[in-house]
């Protein structure tokens, strides 16, 4: 079966550098990434771990990757897998400050198999939801 590409994008009232740091802090991407903690120093080539939180002893997941490209604020490239022996998924995260906050863009790339947009939007659509969630709550609406 061949790859697949998949592109998303939200709006935010949060700056580049915060959405940065949602993307890069493990605490706040258990908030909005499946529960994942993020682990990493979000260097060019640099290892990259999430874990499962809470752990649960019966759903041992933890996804391994590396940094493919970082720069703070603007880009955040990055592959994962489940495994060595399993295909890697291609998260590209990219920022772009706008009036008001920051378009989030995000394009997940499966090189081996391919979701349906169904899929994929079932996936990541609440991921950039809870995002913009988290963000938002440093951003009370001024009615």
């Amino acid at each position: 079966m061949s790859g697949g590409t998949h592109s998303f994008r939200c709006f935010t009232p949060a700056d580049p550098a915060r959405v940065w740091a949602a993307l890069t802090d493990g605490e706040q991407t258990a908030r909005y990434l499946h529960g994942l903690v993020a682990d990493s120093s979000w260097c060019a080539d640099a290892p990259i771990r999430f874990r499962a939180v809470p752990v649960q002893p019966e759903v041992p997941l933890a996804l391994v990757g590396r940094v493919l490209c970082a720069q703070p604020g603007r880009w955040l490239s990055y592959l994962l897998s489940s495994g060595p022996a399993d295909p890697c998924t291609y998260l590209t995260w990219q920022l772009r400050p706008c009036p008001g906050g920051s378009t989030v863009g995000l394009q997940v790339d499966r090189a081996e198999c391919a979701d349906t947009e169904e899929e994929a939007e079932n996936t990541w659509l609440p991921v950039l939801a809870a995002l913009q969630a988290l963000l938002a709550r440093d951003y009370p609406s001024r009615t």
